[in-house]
């Protein structure tokens, strides 16, 4: 006897996740501007200090060189990182506010 459950069909799954996604879409543009996708100001300035100090900084345009972000904006942003590696996403701020978003979302499924 096979006691393994049948999963989803793969249209089923494929459903799922655009329904998902669409509420996850709706979700950031309703909270855009309640800063749960911004790092603290800490970490801002602490980014920001590091891509002027970097080689690939364009002072004039205030630019990365590297990847062509305006850094003022990039910095800012969580989920955003340096593509020298200079620094990464928050990822334990990260967490708890997609963590957040996530319980929110479901919370409206109910």
């Amino acid at each position: 006897m096979n006691d393994e459950k049948k999963s989803p069909s793969i249209i089923k799954k494929g459903k799922n996740l655009v329904e998902y996604s669409a509420k996850l879409i709706e979700y950031v543009k309703e909270n855009m501007g309640t800063g749960e996708f911004f790092v603290t100001d800490e970490v801002y300035r602490q980014r920001y200090n590091i891509c002027k100090s970097c080689d690939r900084f364009s002072e004039v345009r205030n630019e990365c060189e590297e990847c062509g972000c305006f850094i003022p904006a990039k910095a800012k942003i969580i989920l955003d990182s340096c593509p020298l590696k200079k620094w990464d996403i928050v990822h334990d701020a990260c967490a708890e506010k997609f963590e957040r978003v996530f319980d929110e979302m479901n919370s409206e499924d109910s």
